[in-house]
Parts: C-alpha cells; sequence; structure tokens
C-alpha cells in the first residue's frame, strides 16, 4: 500500500512561485486590508442605511486605501500599486496581486478574471510557459460583514 500526498501537502506556497512573495509580506498586506475591514465596520450603521452591500464596498475601498497609502508613504519598499481603479492591483516587489472576500480554496469567476496590466506584470515578474500558465496571486479573506442593529 503506497501513502499518497494529501492536498495540502502537495500544495505550491506563494515563495515557491516567487521569492518576493514572502510569508511576512503577505502577512504585512493581509493585516492592512484587515484593517480596513474592521475601519469600515466600525463605521457602519443600518440605523443610517448601511448594509452588507454598503459596508462591503467601503471595507473595500478602505482597504484598497490602506495599501495604497502604506506604498506612497513608502512604509513597506518592496510594495507597490500597479492599477488603482475598482480593478485594483497591488504588487509586491514587482508581482501582482489582487484580493477579495470569500473562500481562497473556492474563488469565484470573478475573482478569477484577470486584468491585461496584472497579467502583463505576471508575464514580466515570472516569465512564461506552460509551468506558470494559469497563475496568479489572490489574497482571501472569509470575513463577514457584520453590522449591529
Amino acid at each position: 500500500m503506497t501513502d499518497k500526498p494529501d492536498a495540502a501537502s502537495t500544495r505550491r506556497r506563494p515563495w515557491d512561485l516567487h521569492p518576493a512573495l514572502t510569508d511576512d509580506r503577505l502577512t504585512a498586506c493581509a493585516r492592512l486590508l484587515a484593517r480596513g475591514r474592521t475601519d469600515a465596520l466600525a463605521m457602519a450603521d443600518s440605523w443610517a442605511g448601511d448594509d452588507a452591500w454598503s459596508v462591503g464596498c467601503r471595507a473595500y475601498s478602505f482597504s484598497r486605501n490602506r495599501l495604497r497609502r502604506a506604498a506612497e508613504a513608502g512604509r513597506y519598499p518592496w510594495l507597490g500599486v500597479l492599477d488603482e481603479t475598482h480593478h485594483f492591483v497591488f504588487l509586491i516587489e514587482g508581482v501582482p496581486v489582487r484580493f477579495f472576500r470569500g473562500d481562497a480554496d473556492e474563488p469565484s469567476k470573478r475573482t478569477l478574471r484577470q486584468q491585461e496590466s496584472e497579467a502583463q506584470q505576471l508575464a514580466l515578474a515570472l516569465g512564461t510557459g506552460d509551468e506558470v500558465d494559469g497563475i496568479m496571486f489572490r489574497l482571501g479573506a472569509r470575513l463577514g460583514n457584520h453590522i449591529s442593529s
């Protein structure tokens, strides 16, 4: 009988694909994103009409702003922004990354859409070929939108 490795043990980690994507850097970005969401949740006012949609929009905007401001301030020399629009793409030492709220193991088709600028930057960072075909980097959060009544 042979033991087959489980999916978790064979799954490649971001730093296996590019050395810029270290655990420390990804954690720093995740903290910035989480802080943006926390700030948006703290400001939610259901009496004034906030609901999960409006809080979600605000959380996305606040999180995006946290990353943008940290990059502009030079807080992390490796952090940059590629696309400031609503298709926000940030860079970790030139590697494009996006973020979303949802299950990291089951991203939606929308989450997996790739912007042209992201695809071009990814080709610069990883090169081209079958071994990198279909690779993209997303940070997923399982946080909900909880507003008090």
